[in-house]
């Protein structure tokens, strides 16, 4: 399997557990949550959240690419609860923080329900939750058309708009009053990571649940660990179906040898452009939108043409769904419409040039 950046700090009796895991996961046998408890215990759940020098978010990505690379159900999972961590720790109220150390443990998971926000920062968008000012804070009301680690006991960060214009980022249990979660989803993978829609009506968010009403701003702070985290999980995948394929460069399929080459190259250099690029953010040469943005896409078409490749040279097997390859091939089909999907990142990469 291709070498991960660095990943001293989860064991590889735990990674073999999850790749272990992988096919009963893929087949909703068992939930990604079962291995959370694990990772808190070996401290990889929050690295570099919200301090991300001394390469703690390289290693975190480094964590996040070794877990993709043997299920990119539970890596996704993870990405979702390091950056609700995130989200809360930048924050930095005390409940934010409360909520956040129980993250840190495993034993709860984080929802990301900031799609609408990034699209809305981006131009491409608006908030679809609104935010009523009370009193004792705010009335939430609205819909969020995807989120993952829809657990009752998860906690949730999410952004609303307020009716004169202003905007808002609050942090929620799921099982506040007022907020019904949908029907499951049924998709093609990840059908593990307990993805639906959810409704809020008449949602009371007290103010000590408000991380911030300067939302530009802290979207700004958090985005560059969102795409580099996202980024990981992308390149872990791929460097699998990578591998998987050269395996099976064999007769007939020898044929694919050139096109995989390409694709190797462009993984490695994909690799060591996170790896750099992780290592200025939150310093004085943090990296320019354009760069994440190309990383982010570049890693998502890796990804793609990776798994591609690896269900073309494993042949017949390849469609067979219970196999590792058609997993693979799967889970990366969900990458181009991950938020930001393809096309908005295309769509912001044109405006940045």
């Amino acid at each position: 399997m291709t070498a991960v950046l660095n990943r001293s700090r989860i064991t590889d009796a735990t990674l073999d557990a999850i790749a272990s895991a992988a096919g009963a996961v893929d087949r909703g046998e068992t939930a990604t949550r079962s291995i959370f408890p694990t990772l808190g215990a070996e401290g990889v759940l929050d690295l570099g959240a919200p301090d991300t020098g001394n390469g703690t978010l390289a290693e975190m990505a480094g964590v996040i690419e070794s877990i993709a690379a043997r299920c990119m159900s539970t890596a996704f999972s993870l990405w979702a609860t390091r950056m609700t961590i995130e989200y809360l720790r930048t924050a930095g109220t005390p409940t934010a923080i409360e909520q956040a150390e129980r993250l840190a443990t495993g034993e709860v998971l984080g929802i990301t329900g900031m799609a609408s926000a990034f699209k809305d920062l981006a131009g491409c968008g608006t908030l679809e939750l609104t935010a009523d000012p009370v009193d004792d804070g705010f009335v939430v009301s609205g819909p969020i058309r995807w989120a993952s680690n829809l657990f009752e006991d998860s906690v949730m960060v999410t952004a609303a708009r307020t009716a004169t214009g202003g905007k808002v980022i609050v942090q929620l249990p799921l099982d506040t009053d007022g907020v019904t979660v949908g029907a499951p989803f049924s998709l093609l993978a990840l059908g593990s990571t307990a993805s639906s829609s959810l409704t809020l009506e008449d949602v009371r968010i007290p103010h000590e649940q408000v991380l911030t009403q300067d939302t530009a701003e802290f979207l700004t702070r958090v985005r560059p660990t969102f795409t580099i985290l996202q980024t990981a999980m992308c390149l872990g995948v791929a460097g699998t179906s990578v591998q998987q394929a050269r395996e099976g460069l064999v007769g007939v399929t020898s044929t694919y040898a050139a096109e995989l080459d390409g694709v190797f190259g462009r993984h490695t250099l994909a690799r060591a452009t996170m790896r750099q690029l992780a290592d200025r953010v939150g310093g004085s040469a943090t990296p320019a939108k354009a760069e994440l943005l190309a990383l982010r896409l570049a890693a998502a078409e890796i990804a793609t043409d990776a798994a591609g490749l690896e269900l073309r040279t494993a042949g017949g097997k390849g469609y067979a769904s219970a196999t590792p390859a058609n997993r693979r091939f799967r889970e990366a089909a969900f990458i181009p419409v991950q938020s930001p999907s393809e096309g908005q990142l295309r769509w912001e990469l044109a405006s940045c040039h």
